[in-house]
């Protein structure tokens, strides 16, 4: 069976979603209140540290893309929140190499130029985060992933086995039911998906609950590209999120893209590191 892989965003987001395992960050935004005739003084700083784990080397299906998230909660009263989108742009290259732009200076106007760059190389082993306004690379060395090995099992290396215990279950611990059905195929972006709808429902009390609890998700994947272009998490208890791919392009990006540029500093990393961006 074709295992789907979900692009994630390479590294943590300010916004509110979850993800994932795409690294961990923190953030925090400050602002100076110039005099009315000169431009707003702005500051923004990041802690972040790459997914180590999100690229994977070897022949892929290049593409470029813009990944846009929307959320909307439902209050119980009825009100609507509509949080605010968040786009980023990703690439991936045919040896499976990554790049992710994202703005971290959210919530402020007119800060274009303050993007957090975010690029995994699997062939050349390692993870950098671009700091572009003071030109420096921050270098993480990626891992390799290797099977585990399991020693051959004889007589002699089987151990003891314990006593089995009876094990009495939970009043109102029922499983959530689980249904997926198929969606067909159609055409997104000038690509072609395939879709699923699952249904689950959360039994009466398995939460403390109520009532039951009716979550609905909705993927749309590109066999292709082995990558969703749409998907639809429409849960009560957080609201409905929305992330969508636009502006697919399946050429091959330029190699300079997963690369540092030529005058960028070099700088090895094995801790989360913290970007900041001034405008005066």
């Amino acid at each position: 069976m074709k295992h789907t892989t979900q692009v994630a965003p390479a590294f943590a987001s300010l916004c509110f979603f979850t993800s994932a395992a795409y690294g961990q960050a923190t953030s925090a935004v400050a602002q100076q209140q110039p005099p009315p005739s000169a431009r707003r003084q702005i500051s923004c700083s990041m802690t972040l540290s790459p997914n180590l784990g999100m690229a994977a080397s070897g022949p892929t299906a290049p593409y470029s893309a813009v990944r846009e998230s929307s959320a909307v909660q439902t209050l119980s009263d009825g009100t609507h929140i509509s949080h605010k989108p968040t786009s980023e742009k990703i690439y991936r290259d045919s040896q499976g190499r990554t790049r992710t732009e994202l703005s971290f200076c959210r919530g402020i106007a007119d800060t274009p130029d303050a993007v957090v760059i975010e690029i995994h190389d699997p062939v050349s082993g390692y993870a950098d985060i671009l700091d572009e306004q003071n030109h420096v690379a921050h270098r993480y060395a990626q891992q390799a992933r290797q099977p585990a090995i399991r020693p051959a099992t004889t007589a002699e290396t089987i151990p003891p086995q314990p006593a089995l215990k009876t094990v009495i279950p939970r009043q109102n611990t029922a499983a959530p039911n689980s249904t997926t059905e198929s969606l067909g195929a159609q055409t997104m972006e000038g690509v072609l998906v395939e879709g699923t709808k699952t249904t689950m429902i959360i039994p009466e009390g398995s939460q403390d609950n109520d009532r039951p609890i009716t979550v609905v998700n909705e993927r749309w994947i590109s066999p292709d590209l082995d990558i969703t272009i749409l998907s639809k998490d429409n849960n009560p208890r957080y609201g409905e999120i929305t992330t969508r791919l636009t502006n697919i392009d399946v050429s091959n990006p330029v190699l300079s893209l997963f690369q540092p540029p030529p005058d960028y500093k070099i700088v090895d990393e094995t801790e989360p590191t913290t970007l900041k961006y001034t405008r005066n």
